[in-house]
């Protein structure tokens, strides 16, 4: 952490500000207006009026921070008042100045910061107008163009202005309302509105006066009208606003959706609003749903008319391999193993496709307890033996510790098992061994399977849990496979609270780890 300096004119900047009559006074409405406006038009938890005295940041005014005061060693607005122009942060963790802060790594948690200084009437900075988030974000020149405008209101506050500097004041507020790409108002409770920025024109079509002239209410969708009606009628009993959405109609005949985030003043009877033209992402959410609806109808139609089919085919060409209607001649029983083969790969596709779909849409069930692993890895090892034999590969368990317990779904875990080792095996050279080995890791267990393959080629590395993913995935590849597999082992684990990941040294091979906190039976009452 690198702690602000102090300005070159610190002696005069504290005089300026003890000259304000604003340290640990009572909070103000003409401040608090300021910073739930700047808290919703900004879409921060948190904004502050911050004054800096010799030893400390105080605030005059703040939404989303408990503390009256922080050290001003520790302080953003201390560098902030250093700069000429807006100060800001996008990624505190990445700031050398900031990542040890404690106000970073404990509370309030900050990541993003913008901060425009404020002027005594003198110019010396006493303070900033400030925006924190709890989550790294971008600052457009537009945004810090409406951050200054916003300072210059509060120095208005701050000052006693002569008429000429608040007609300045005055002129910014009005450049805020008349730049902001947000629809900005000052509405009564009853929805009459007092004051529109110019994006209302821009978003509906009318004429300002006209509306000016006409409640919000008459404008709104007949649907949405209760809704609405009933949401001004929380702010007129002085409860807050939640974020709301309605449609609201335009002079061409159309129906835009606005969504609404505004801050109540029930004393003044009125509430500053910022509204917004959602109307493009209520389609793209709608295209999404429908995309979601065409998928699922898809899989229902991969489920019944092609999975029931197909183990049949499967069923009768087992039936024909095996020798039902009797000896088959040569190169009849290599066709038929072969379209036994493709049968076998379509199913296990099928069958990919719909658990993932499943994941995806949250309707995969998991019937989670307490199971031996070892016992679980034994029956793991004996279902692939002969795949391994198939592979020329030699399967082998290594049990570096016993009876240990973990929570999982034994079928969804034998899944991931299945998965690995038969990548494992498909991959490795003949005559080579796999590897599958339990083993403590910290506090938790590990389950590993370790091939002597060829290993995974660095350019696939970051994609190897993706659905489809294929390090090879022209049509000429040596080993067969739906690229599915790995994503759907990955998600499965998620989902029982383990983890997935793997190491892998080309010419080598590769070792995929899954951890698992381990399970241990709660003690008895009575027992030591």
């Amino acid at each position: 952490m690198i702690p602000p300096s102090l300005p070159p004119d610190e002696a005069r900047r504290l005089l300026a500000l003890r000259r304000l009559n604003l340290l640990d006074t009572p909070a103000e409405e003409r401040f608090d207006r300021i910073v739930r406006m700047a808290s919703r038009m900004f879409r921060v938890p948190i904004t502050l009026v911050s004054l800096l005295d010799g030893s400390r940041q105080w605030f005059k005014a703040r939404v989303g921070l408990a503390s009256a005061s922080t050290p001003r060693d520790v302080s953003f607005c201390g560098h902030a008042i250093l700069a000429p122009l807006t100060f800001v942060v996008r990624d505190a963790l990445e700031d050398v100045r900031f990542a040890d802060n404690p106000l970073v790594t404990g509370e309030p948690h900050v990541r993003f910061y913008a901060g425009h200084p404020l002027r005594a009437a003198d110019g010396s900075p006493v303070g900033t107008l400030c925006l924190l988030d709890r989550q790294a974000r971008e600052f457009t020149d537009e945004e810090e163009q409406l951050l200054r405008d916003l300072a210059s209101w509060v120095e208005l506050e701050l000052n006693a202005l002569t008429l000429r500097e608040a007609r300045t004041v005055l002129e910014q507020q009005e450049r805020f309302f008349e730049l902001s790409v947000d629809m900005l108002c000052i509405a009564g409770l009853d929805g009459t509105f007092r004051r529109l920025g110019r994006a209302w024109t821009r978003t509906l079509g009318y004429p300002e006066e006209t509306l000016l002239a006409t409640p919000l209410l008459d404008l709104v969708h007949a649907e949405d009208r209760a809704a609405t009606a009933a949401w001004l009628a929380r702010g007129a009993r002085g409860e807050p606003l939640p974020s709301f959405e309605h449609r609201c109609r335009a002079a061409d005949g159309s129906w835009p959706w606005l969504q609404w985030n505004a801050a109540v003043n029930r004393e003044e009877g009125i509430f500053y609003g910022v509204a917004r033209d959602v109307t493009e992402q209520k389609r793209l959410e709608a295209e999404r749903e429908q995309v979601a609806r065409m998928k699922s109808e898809f899989v229902s139609t991969v489920s019944h008319e092609l999975r029931t089919p197909l183990t049949s085919i499967r069923g009768s060409l087992g039936l024909l391999d095996g020798g039902v209607l009797g000896d088959l001649p040569e190169q009849a029983r290599d066709m038929v193993r072969i379209a036994r083969n493709n049968t076998e790969r379509l199913i296990r596709l099928i069958n990919d496709i719909l658990d993932l779909e499943k994941m995806e849409s949250g309707k995969l069930d998991f019937h989670l307890e307490p199971l031996a692993l070892d016992t679980l890895l034994t029956h793991a090892v004996e279902a692939h033996q002969g795949y391994a034999e198939q592979c020329g590969a030699r399967l082998e368990l290594v049990l570096e510790v016993r009876d240990v317990r973990a929570v999982l779904d034994g079928d969804r875990f034998l899944q991931v098992l299945a998965n690995l080792l038969s990548n494992a095996l498909k991959f490795s050279p003949r005559g080579e061994r796999v590897t599958l080995r339990l083993a403590r890791s910290g506090t938790g267990v590990c389950v590993s399977v370790e091939d002597r393959g060829p290993g995974i080629p660095e350019s696939f590395r970051a994609r190897v849990f993706e659905k489809f993913a294929q390090a090879d995935g022209s049509d000429s590849r040596s080993k067969g496979g739906t690229g599915l597999g790995l994503s759907i082992a990955w998600s499965l684990m998620q989902r029982m609270g383990g983890s997935l990941d793997f190491v892998s040294r080309p010419g080598e091979g590769t070792t995929f780890r899954v951890e698992l906190p381990e399970w241990h039976a709660a003690p008895v009452a009575g027992e030591t």
